[in-house]
């Protein structure tokens, strides 16, 4: 009679190894006393299920459990939780090293535990390896050449990481000692606990001799401690524990045991060079297990459809995944009860952008892995709280001297008015009956970026705040007390919750809810003999870590039709079409990190679990799951410089390389490139230009027309026009301007604007009137203006000291320089607006053209009047050939054009101005073109040596003042008419893409 687990064809594991205990069992009743161990529970719930479906009547059900749950319920001992573990250590710690802080404790307690709980689970002597990490570090510190580091092996820090290793034996002990008293263990000790007492606890019977040369430990249990189940099935293993080994072992040999393995003949068998099956492969050469059971050959001889596709970011790869499953929905492929689709998620993260890339008629789903609370948006507004606390104001008196003061700066202060849940509580409990009012988060940024406040203290903000609860909850300076911050805490939670109870968004609500038990944990962990170990500093880290072990669980149906999940949880359970995400290099198999104080050669040499086995143990995950599937969906991400992407998974290129190119292979591979919108469009057309251009309108024709009436024409204006007339349009017609925000440091504008006018108050108190100007009193200009100016602004500390000792030199420079030459400069004006009209006709009408500039700076030196302009940047000798000259007027938005523009603009308002008035007025004398020349010329504060620079463009030799106007005023109606109000010439974008490096609007444009 063959028995019916035999017939696999269209059985899963779990329904293939169900059957298979069920027909051993022959009688069902005797179930009653078997237990089948599965590696988690949702297996248990599957196996269970399976089980169910194998006779046509009721029965006794053996126990089904995970393998944790076993340990826990067999070995007599209280698994306790990492909260109550940490401190426990430390109370540990503290006996053996007196100088130990709890801040210090933080920096490596959680991987000292995980260190502990693998040391257990490994069953590595405790003495070998702390000894032999101890004598690595007596090595070290002996190193020959450590004179020639900085660091000296006497210093406090080094001594104390020297002493922290050689402690740690007797640290381990004495934990191990402190928690058996109590019943209590971590996991590894439990493990190890049950591996070293199987015979009395398991079997019933106690060894006459300690286990492997040791004592096993002790422990304490009740009555009903020893479990007497007649036989053990270990169902769906891979890699074990040497914990797990052992009582598996024991067990087998005992003949009360059995193990069902779910391996494939391709990496057990045809390609050894599979790490996924490198221990699989060992545990059968060992023979301990007995017969192997089972070893199949699905990855060969079952037929599968495997699509790989390589997307350009980590985002999009849940957009692909939510189509592809949208389409085997719509196609009767998505799934159901008993055969459900799995979209796996490599990295966790995905998770929310996956659930949002669902189609919305997908309703049948089960989400099988956690969101973990420290990728959740609560956590990113305790994060900015807590930066929000420890920010400091760092001021440098005049003398020197520096001080601190604990106040909120401006940036974390916006971020976290900003919150998504900030502005959620805005929106749903700060709503103005008028809309056109501002909430308080609206008039507390706005009146910070007005008044350019860096800085503002707890006091400000409750002001600005109306003492509102909410600002109370957030800007209240936090105090050393753990009580006080949860306190406050939990005030923030009952605000936001208050809104949040009568919306639909519910994970929101989750992340309050979790995050409320977290702090009733730890607030119940912290007991007054813990209290004073914990500042706010290493509160911080203590609940950062408590966040980082904390995940929001989902509880839906599973038996959903598609089933969302991590790697891990696939163990065991079998899919006929699957999608997994994030199959890169890095993540899949995960990045080479070592998470352990243990040296990875001493990992490697006592048997401890290194990277390599985490590898190993990813990648029997990987090709398990392939086993039985049917159509199989592998997205990676290409680019390098984005989240998660670059390099793709190896299991990508052993598919492609290795499994479809083994003659016996029955799969048919494709490969997909998924590319953004704008790039399919490119390569479907491509000579298509993605340029655009903005038509001038009768609208915008009469709106140009309107400000060259009013405001006037700048050679600001005609410059940004040739330079990039779509820029010109963004800014002069559209009127768009970047958000006002506050700046900590000035900018190059903000920085040439104040040395222009500390030079327009040095000219109107001292030299204009020929008066001399001290150090003292150019300084005392300085510091008068940067207030003035610069409000918010800390001149004494930072970025800001170093600007304004460079501002202070230039000024003192330049004006020595000016001195120095003794040319008998005299200052006739300074920050002079000079304007005038003239009509251009267009189309037979007359347009009246306002020409404007604001000079600088009017200067004679002898009989030649200088119209000058202050450049904080750069500027060289300015270049003019007069063949060129159309091109520069007309054309050219090149940046010394411009400037040569510039010049000539402010050369003919003088000149003109002497025209039309019979003289240039200034101060009571009147200055005609027939008695004075008229130059224009920048001086370069950067290149003072340069003196002044003359601008170089001429419209012909020997021009007169009048042949000098009408000259320019050609060029001013050519450009007005051909350029300006030209109604076929559109606003378009620069050819000149060095442009675009600092242009305010290139987002816009696309550049």
């Amino acid at each position: 009679m063959v028995n019916s687990w035999q017939n696999t064809n269209n059985m899963t594991f779990l329904e293939k190894s169900a059957q298979y205990v069920f027909d051993k069992a022959g009688d069902t009743t005797q179930l009653e006393n078997v237990c089948v161990v599965l590696p988690t529970r949702r297996a248990v719930y599957f196996f269970k299920r399976a089980l169910a479906q194998c006779a046509n009547k009721p029965f006794l059900a053996p126990e089904v459990i995970a393998i944790d749950d076993l340990v826990s319920s067999r070995c007599g001992l209280q698994i306790a939780d990492n909260v109550s573990l940490l401190f426990e250590l430390y109370d540990v710690f503290k006996k053996v090293d007196e100088k130990i802080t709890f801040d210090k404790f933080l920096q490596w307690a959680s991987v000292l535990l995980k260190d502990f709980d693998n040391i257990d689970l490994y069953e590595i002597e405790a003495d070998y390896v702390f000894g032999y990490i101890t004598e690595a570090k007596s090595l070290e510190r002996w190193r020959v050449d450590w004179p020639k580091n900085r660091v000296s092996t006497d210093s406090p820090a080094v001594q104390s990481q020297f002493l922290l290793f050689s402690n740690l034996l007797k640290v381990y002990t004495l934990f191990q000692e402190q928690l058996l008293s109590q019943n209590r263990a971590y996991r590894g000790l439990a493990y190890r606990t049950l591996s070293e007492n199987v015979e009395k606890i398991l079997l019933g019977i106690s060894p006459e001799k300690p286990i492997n040369g040791q004592e096993s430990k002790k422990i304490h249990h009740t009555s009903d401690t020893i479990h007497q189940t007649s036989f053990y099935y270990f169902v769906g293993f891979n890699a074990l524990s040497t914990a797990e080994e052992n009582i598996f072992k024991k067990l087998i040999k005992a003949k009360r045991a059995e193990c069902l393995w779910d391996t494939d003949n391709y990496y057990m068998s045809d390609n050894q060079n599979i790490e996924g099956g490198e221990l699989l492969r060992k545990y059968k050469a060992a023979g301990w297990a007995g017969d192997w059971k089972w070893s199949e050959d699905y990855l060969m001889n079952n037929p599968k459809e495997i699509h790989t596709y390589a997307v350009p970011n980590a985002s999009m790869q849940a957009k692909v995944a939510g189509d592809i499953y949208s389409d085997w929905l719509h196609s009767g492929k998505g799934g159901n009860d008993d055969r459900p689709v799995a979209i796996v998620l490599a990295d966790e993260n995905l998770l929310v952008p996956m659930l949002y890339a669902l189609d919305d008629d997908v309703q049948d789903l089960n989400v099988t892995m956690g969101l973990a609370l420290k990728n959740s948006l609560l956590f990113t507004l305790i994060d900015s709280l807590f930066e929000l606390q420890f920010t400091i104001a760092e001021f440098k008196s005049k003398e020197g001297k520096e001080f601190k003061i604990p106040k909120f700066n401006h940036r974390t202060i916006q971020k976290v008015l900003n919150h998504p849940f900030i502005r959620r509580y805005e929106y749903l409990a700060l709503q103005q009956e008028d809309a056109t009012q501002q909430s308080i988060i609206q008039k507390t940024i706005r009146h910070i970026q007005q008044n350019n406040l860096v800085y503002l203290d707890s006091k400000q903000m409750l002001e600005l705040g109306d003492n509102h609860p909410l600002f109370q909850v957030l800007f209240v300076r936090w105090l050393n007390n753990p009580q006080q911050i949860i306190s406050t805490l939990y005030q923030l939670i009952d605000l936001l919750r208050g809104v949040y109870k009568d919306t639909q968004n519910a994970i929101e609500t989750e992340y309050l809810y979790l995050f409320y038990t977290l702090l009733k944990q730890l607030e119940t962990t912290l007991s007054t003999e813990h209290v004073e170990k914990l500042n706010l500093k290493t509160f911080k880290s203590f609940l950062y870590e408590l966040i980082r072990n904390t995940r929001i669980p989902f509880n839906g149906e599973p038996l959903s039709a598609l089933q969302v999940m991590g790697m891990l949880e696939t163990r065991t359970l079998d899919f006929d079409r699957v999608i997994i995400l994030s199959m890169n290099e890095g993540v899949l198999p995960s990045s080479k990190r070592q998470n352990s104080l243990i040296p990875w050669d001493i990992a490697r040499e006592v048997g401890l679990p290194i990277y390599a086995d985490q590898d190993a143990v990813m990648s029997y995950h990987f090709y398990r799951l392939l086993q039985r599937a049917e159509d199989i969906r592998l997205i990676h991400v290409t680019d390098p410089n984005t989240y998660n992407g670059g390099e793709e998974s190896r299991f990508l290129m052993q598919i492609e390389h290795e499994l479809v190119l083994n003659p016996k292979a029955k799969i048919n591979l494709t490969k997909h490139t998924v590319l953004f919108q704008a790039e399919i469009a490119e390569k479907i057309e491509p000579n298509h230009s993605t340029d655009w251009e903005i038509p001038k309108s009768e609208e915008t024709l009469q709106f140009i027309k309107t400000q060259l009436q009013t405001r006037g024409l700048y050679a600001t204006h005609w410059g940004q026009y040739l330079k990039c007339s779509l820029q010109y349009y963004f800014n002069r017609i559209a009127k768009i301007s970047e958000d006002e925000d506050v700046e900590e440091r000035m900018n190059a504008a903000e920085f040439g604007s104040w040395i222009h006018n500390v030079l327009e108050q040095i000219d109107i108190l001292y030299l204009m009137d020929g008066l001399a100007v001290s150090k003292a009193q150019i300084k005392e200009v300085l510091r008068q203006e940067f207030d003035k100016q610069f409000r918010g602004y800390e001149a004494d500390a930072g970025i800001n000291h170093l600007i304004y000792e460079t501002a202070e030199q230039t000024v003192l420079a330049f004006l020595k320089a000016q001195t120095d030459r003794n040319d008998g400069l005299q200052v006739l004006a300074t920050e002079q607006n000079l304007e005038t009209q003239i009509n251009v006709l267009l189309d037979g009408e007359d347009i009246a053209v306002k020409i404007a500039g604001k000079i600088d700076r009017v200067e004679l030196v002898g009989n030649l009047i200088r119209v000058a302009d202050y450049k904080t940047g750069k500027v060289d000798v300015l270049k003019f050939k007069p063949e060129n000259l159309e091109s520069l007027m007309l054309e050219s938005g090149k940046a010394d054009d411009e400037k040569v523009r510039q010049l000539w603009l402010y050369q003919y308002l003088v000149l003109k101005k002497m025209q039309q008035e019979s003289g240039l007025k200034l101060r009571e004398q009147t200055y005609h073109s027939d008695q004075y020349d008229v130059t224009a010329g920048f001086y370069s504060l950067r290149n003072i040596g340069k003196g002044f620079i003359t601008n170089p463009l001429t419209f012909g030799s020997n021009l007169s003042a009048d042949d000098y106007i009408s000259k320019s005023e050609e060029y001013i109606g050519r450009f007005v008419t051909e350029k300006l109000l030209n109604p076929n010439e559109p606003f378009t974008k620069t050819t000149d893409t060095n442009t675009c490096k600092y242009c305010d609007f290139k987002d816009i444009c696309g550049r």
